[in-house]
């Protein structure tokens, strides 16, 4: 069945094999080309609409990645603060700070304020009211993820005011308030 015109017409004997030779191909009649129409009102509104949801989703996209991306600096800070956070079960002592300008305290061991205050252990602020003491370097790592995150020991003002009447009078960086 798969044989061609000329082979099926050569079996039935309807034409010799030289006449088949001779015969030249022949090309089917180029139609020219019509002009082409405008595209509808319909369809132009489709192809809004297409594109539009393209530039929608897209967008939800790249805030569906961002917010990924953020859970995950946010578990890889939880991590960290986990691994290393000082244990402060045993803190008798009232360790001071400024936290979005007003003072929170947490309760630690002498040894602790004391590298507190050296500024060997660091505050970290864990959401809401949860604070966590850890080591200098472990701070600097969740800085690095998120700066926020962290709570300066550093005074806010280190220099004293032209006109201040206390500016002969240092206050010591071991002071219990």
């Amino acid at each position: 069945m798969s044989n061609s015109l000329k082979d099926q017409l050569l079996k039935a004997g309807l034409v010799k094999k030289k006449d088949v030779k001779k015969q030249p191909k022949k090309k089917a009649p180029q139609v020219a080309k019509k002009n082409r129409k405008k595209p509808s009102e319909n369809t132009l509104r489709t192809q809004r609409a297409m594109l539009d949801k393209a530039k929608k989703d897209k967008k939800l996209n790249e805030q569906r990645r961002l917010e990924a991306e953020r859970k995950a600096l946010m578990a890889q800070i939880k991590q960290l603060v986990n691994g290393s956070k000082v244990d402060r079960k045993d803190g008798e002592t009232a360790y001071n700070f400024t936290y979005n300008k007003k003072v929170k305290t947490v309760y630690v061991t002498e040894e602790q304020h004391t590298l507190l205050s050296k500024d060997q252990l660091v505050i970290i602020a864990m959401g809401g009211e949860v604070f966590d003491v850890v080591p200098k370097v472990v701070a600097s790592k969740i800085a690095e993820r998120d700066a926020n995150m962290v709570v300066s020991n550093e005074q806010a003002d280190s220099t004293p005011a032209e006109d201040d009447p206390y500016a002969d009078y240092q206050i010591p960086d071991d002071l219990m308030w």
